[in-house]
């Protein structure tokens, strides 16, 4: 990244100041970031920020760069090239644009300094764009969870089949889970971090030298195989299916988080109050994929459940971590080696029966690989506390 700067004169330094001597701010007294005054809350922790009255300010306006790029403050997104800075405070200052190589400037803003900067980042290659590209996705979906409080819920189903029956409370703890399925991108993390330093993250009963890649001989596959280690084109947002449940444990350990069981996945779809799918109690094929193929996750905001997780039904069905009984409150933990683990969600190949939030598709070995069977994590603490790849 290459950049050259200047401040103005005194004169104009003067005029600034005397338009804008002080900025109110606010600080969020857990991670110490600034927020606008509008701000109320802060979006990462969720405390009540602090005013900081009578703050003065430099700004530095940042020129030439790409279109369409984003500017990060310490973390903060920007809406504006002028950057407002508190003076005397350190901040880390990113610049991304798609296509290019990301810059960053270290900052420490100086009372009565207006700077500008010209900023030229480099271009990427194709190949390295595309990874950027991945990257990106990977870092959004990553640590993108939604908190499900514990309580009792209300899970199964009267009307469903046999096996939803009866209905039934459950207690459940506190926990949080993925807001998306995980994609093409997250799992290619995984891949990567297992060829370099092998199955340390893999259940102990997976068959020997298991290969975790997604994929399948059959023709109709082929389009959703990753071919050389690589996901397909264009997919990147996709969620990840052709995954048996060994790959599906693999990634959960590998990322900190773990398989849910079935009462955690219905409770985070349904609201735990008996509603037949995510959104209510009628199904709508705009709400959902029940279409050709699986598409990019997120599509359908209007179908997420009440808690704001996306693509319980339809898109890609789910593995989790429960085995098979016929009545759903005699289901126990899947061990790996003995009894069927439940799949949850139904799929982009799916119709309004199967992608009820208490429909259970069952009767598949822990080996099945599917273009209709992907997964999500759950996690008992925090995200912002996990780390992938821990050994």
């Amino acid at each position: 990244m290459l950049f050259s700067y200047k401040v103005r004169n005194l004169l104009c330094l003067f005029l600034f100041l005397a338009l804008s001597p002080v900025f109110a701010l606010k600080v969020c007294p857990s991670c110490r970031k600034d927020f606008a005054d509008s701000v109320n809350f802060c979006p990462h922790d969720g405390s009540k920020l602090e005013q900081l009255a009578e703050t003065q300010i430099s700004v530095i306006e940042l020129k030439d760069l790409p279109a369409g790029a984003t500017i990060r403050v310490n973390s903060n997104i920007q809406t504006s090239t002028r950057i407002e800075l508190q003076i005397g405070r350190d901040y880390v200052v990113n610049i991304a644009s798609e296509g290019y190589q990301t810059g960053q400037l270290n900052v420490k803003a100086a009372s009565g300094d207006l700077i500008e900067l010209s900023l030229r980042l480099d271009m990427l290659s194709p190949e390295a764009a595309r990874m950027a590209k991945m990257g990106a996705i990977a870092d959004v979906h990553e640590k993108d969870m939604v908190e499900i409080k514990g309580g009792v819920y209300v899970l199964g189903s009267e009307r469903g089949n046999y096996d939803e029956r009866p209905v039934r409370k459950i207690q459940l703890q506190t926990f949080w889970i993925d807001r998306q399925e995980v994609t093409c991108a997250q799992y290619q993390r995984f891949l990567e971090d297992v060829r370099k330093h092998g199955h340390l993250w893999c259940h102990p009963s997976e068959p020997a030298r298991k290969d975790h890649t997604p994929f399948h001989t059959y023709a109709w596959a082929l389009k959703f195989s990753w071919i050389g280690g690589q996901p397909p084109r264009s997919m990147g947002d996709f969620p990840v299916v052709l995954v048996d449940w060994y790959d599906a444990y693999a990634y959960a350990k590998w990322s900190g988080k773990r398989l849910p069981s079935e009462d955690e996945w219905e409770a985070a779809a349904s609201g735990g109050d008996g509603r037949e799918y995510p959104w209510g109690n009628t199904f709508y094929h705009d709400r959902c994929n029940v279409g050709d193929q699986p598409i990019a996750v997120g599509t359908f905001p209007d179908g997420a459940s009440p808690w704001g997780v996306m693509d319980m039904a339809g898109n890609a069905s789910e593995w989790t971590a429960t085995t098979y009984e016929p009545r759903p409150s005699d289901s126990k933990p899947f061990t790996g080696r003995f009894g069927l683990p439940i799949i949850k969600g139904g799929s982009w190949d799916d119709n309004s029966k199967t992608c009820r939030s208490s429909a259970r598709d069952v009767r598949r070995s822990p080996l099945y690989r599917s273009t209709t069977v992907g997964f999500r994590c759950v996690s008992d603490k925090e995200p912002w506390l996990i780390e992938p790849g821990a050994k």
